[in-house]
């Protein structure tokens, strides 16, 4: 009789666990059939146009969210200061449609816009980020831990992880990484809390948000969640409705000749003016909105104002984005950054922020920061011209750090955005800020004739070169 032996490895290796697909199943896979409905109230935080660097403005919203593997709507009320605003989203395989709390018309979507919103969607659940990774398997790699299965993929312009807890299967947190125009590389982490379920769809009812390399907590909370079979729109198409092309380079800039030492930059895609002022054998250069590319264009235009001629100053009027944006070029060149006090730790986090998904020329050629706080005034002079520097501060009635420029022999006050006097009609009783720069000549001495403002140049109808007898004018309006 013949006996044929089979050899089997003494070990054999089981298949590696598939933590996505399970995680998959128990979140995401039953939603092919049908809407997951949550009614969330939700409480964020926001970095605006406050008085002063990282103050924070608090809403409070409430709304309902409808989504499936590739379907997401939501309705949502904001409440603040006794006042109620709505918005709406909705996004398709197709497109974004957008509508903004207190806007009558839809935003311009971009397709940059169209293919991130779905990292928008972890904010409320992870169901479509997972449908994401599940839908392309090969720009997925994988890691494994103690206690998670780690997953990360190029998720439109983000770079996005999730954390897989290797004892139940769900997703316990998620980051995305992300490049953001001020802050440089910009971490946001979901971390998703207390599951529970409808029908065979497991979902977290509490999802921590924090945001901005952990600077700023938000919180959603679920009240109540089912699976509906359909879900009605929020927002019709308009007939021609189309997204907006995103445009990869900076506008040209015109350039206006005040006078021998003064030149104003007009960028017209930001609506901002920007000052230039030339000394004998250096430059000064005066606000920087928004981005780097801005920035690097506006020192672009310098060397041709004024070949051979370095920036030795950069000064920003005060720390919204408008006016320091674009100072990181500045540093790579050099220059010595002005600020109002209380700013300059501000502007070493900007300068200091890495750049690695988005890097510009700072982070490529890496340059030591020269930063200085103006807290009274500051005179630049070359022996012949002659430029102050104010602070002003509260009085401006919008920030605390707030600078102004004085020039003696112009009779010239350029500031950032405190006079909005419109070009047509009677005189109007001054608004604060407009009261308070008023008030702060006056305090200062300054004989001034002319005020020139940074922004905005050309929108809202208002003057931005603006007689000084107009501001006074106005001062006598009750």
């Amino acid at each position: 009789m013949l006996i044929i032996w089979l050899l089997l490895p003494s070990e054999v290796q089981a298949k590696p666990k598939d933590y996505l697909q399970r995680c998959w199943n128990q979140q995401g896979k039953d939603l092919d059939a049908g809407y997951l409905t949550l009614r969330y109230q939700e409480t964020s935080h926001e970095l605006e146009h406050s008085q002063y660097p990282w103050q924070q403005t608090r809403y409070d919203k409430k709304g309902v969210a409808w989504l499936n593997v590739s379907n997401f709507l939501k309705q949502d009320t904001l409440t603040q200061d006794s006042k109620t605003y709505y918005s709406k989203s909705q996004l398709s395989p197709a497109e974004l449609l957008l509508l903004d709390y207190g806007d009558k018309e839809l935003l311009a979507v971009t397709p940059a816009m169209f293919a991130g919103y779905v990292l928008t969607t972890a904010r409320y659940s992870p169901a479509l980020l997972l449908h994401y990774f599940v839908q392309h398997p090969t720009a997925v790699t994988k890691s494994t831990d103690q206690d998670f299965a780690v997953y990360k993929a190029p998720v439109a312009d983000g770079r996005v992880t999730l954390f897989i807890r290797k004892a139940d299967g769900l997703l316990d947190h998620t980051t995305v990484l992300q490049a953001d125009e001020l802050f440089g590389d910009v971490l946001t982490t979901y971390t998703y809390q207390n599951y529970a379920s409808t029908g065979k769809v497991r979902y977290p009812t509490t999802i921590g948000i924090s945001k901005l390399n952990g600077r700023i907590q938000d919180e959603v909370s679920v009240l109540a969640a089912v699976i509906a079979p359909v879900a009605a729109p929020v927002l019709n198409r308009p007939d021609g409705y189309q997204m907006r092309a995103a445009s990869s380079s900076v506008p040209p800039i015109a350039v206006q000749k005040y006078s021998p030492q003064l030149h104003f930059l007009e960028l017209k895609h930001t609506d901002d003016r920007v000052l230039v002022v030339e000394f004998n054998d250096f430059l000064v250069v005066a606000e920087a909105p928004l981005t780097s590319e801005n920035g690097e264009a506006i020192l672009a235009e310098t060397r041709r104002i004024a070949p051979g001629k370095p920036v030795r100053y950069f000064v920003f009027g005060h720390y919204h984005p408008h006016y320091l944006g674009g100072l990181r070029p500045f540093v790579r060149h050099g220059a010595t950054i002005l600020c109002g006090p209380g700013s300059a730790d501000y502007v070493r986090t900007l300068a200091s922020a890495p750049r690695t998904l988005r890097p510009d020329s700072l982070q490529l050629h890496p340059r030591p920061l020269q930063v200085e706080e103006v807290t009274s005034s500051k005179t630049i002079t070359d022996g012949q011209f002659e430029m102050q520097i104010h602070f002003i501060g509260a009085k401006s009635a919008h920030t605390n750090d707030y600078l102004v420029y004085y020039f003696p022999s112009e009779k010239l006050l350029f500031e950032d955005d405190l006079v909005w006097i419109k070009r047509t009609g009677p005189a109007q009783k001054p608004s604060a800020r407009q009261a308070g720069l008023y008030q702060a000549v006056k305090s200062l001495n300054l004989d001034v004739k002319t005020v020139v403002q940074s922004w905005p140049v050309a929108d809202y109808g208002v003057k931005t070169i603006i007689p000084f007898s107009d501001i006074e004018q106005a001062m006598q309006v009750k």
